[in-house]
């Protein structure tokens, strides 16, 4: 009887502990399982893979779908198609921001399965979306995203948001026009990319002005290239150097 006392306690305390564990789990990832579970939740299905609120307006709704048509035309016209289908979560009121995600521009979950991309009334635009879904793009292709540095994955999203126009200029004010060379491996952290600081914009700046320098002689021929050495295993800087120059 007392063995069977203390195997139940050991039951029991077993089970507290994962119940704790459940708990703190939850408070920690509670905005990506509401992310992943968006099928099973009040938000509605405007178009394939596509959720707004239930009392979102006609008008917004269209906005919205414009949007996301320029965004895919945008992911399109470098990657020549789209094959990524992400999740896009569109939460433009406080209850339910608050439920998906803290930041008003947007985040996204890269869950194993598929990507979830929130959208906030900050980044209810073209730009944002159109670099939600190149970073998903450029995920959905690579086999093993960690082979690309940040400051790639950053920059080629940038450069098809459109929204660093004068990021040539950034570069030659950092660079003295190129007179200080820069050393991106610092930026191979998405630390140097934290949202909203004055540094992450420098940052964003000069990986979207070195992506699009490179890819202005690459090309998108040159990117597919990049990406099928890289799931071949080869080394990113060997390959990203070899294919601006159009080397065999």
């Amino acid at each position: 009887m007392l063995k069977l006392t203390r195997k139940m306690k050991v039951i029991a305390a077993s089970g507290i502990l994962l119940i704790a564990l459940l708990m703190i789990s939850w408070g920690v990832y509670a905005k990506p399982v509401h992310a992943a579970l968006v099928n099973y939740s009040s938000m509605v299905e405007v178009a394939p893979d596509v959720y707004i609120e239930p009392d979102m307006t006609k008008e917004l709704q269209d906005q919205l779908l414009y949007y996301v048509e320029l965004a895919q035309e945008k992911v399109t016209a470098i990657f020549g198609e789209r094959t990524s289908t992400p999740y896009l979560i569109v939460a433009l009121t406080s209850r339910s921001l608050g439920k998906y995600t803290e930041n008003p521009t947007g985040q996204t979950y890269y869950l194993p399965w598929n990507n979830y991309i929130v959208i906030g009334p900050d980044g209810f635009n073209e730009n944002v979306i159109s670099h939600e879904f190149t970073h998903a793009e450029l995920r959905e292709r690579l086999r093993n995203r960690n082979v690309v540095p940040v400051w790639f994955d950053e920059g080629l999203a940038s450069m098809v948001d459109g929204r660093l126009s004068n990021s040539t200029a950034a570069w030659e004010q950092v660079t003295d026009k190129g007179k200080k060379p820069v050393d991106y491996g610092l930026l191979d952290s998405y630390d140097a990319f934290s949202y909203g600081t004055p540094e992450a914009w420098k940052n964003y700046n000069l990986a979207c002005y070195e992506v699009t320098r490179w890819f202005s002689s690459a090309g998108e021929e040159g990117l597919l290239k990049l990406i099928q050495a890289l799931n071949q295993g080869e080394d990113f800087t060997e390959q990203y150097a070899r294919i601006e120059l159009a080397e065999p």
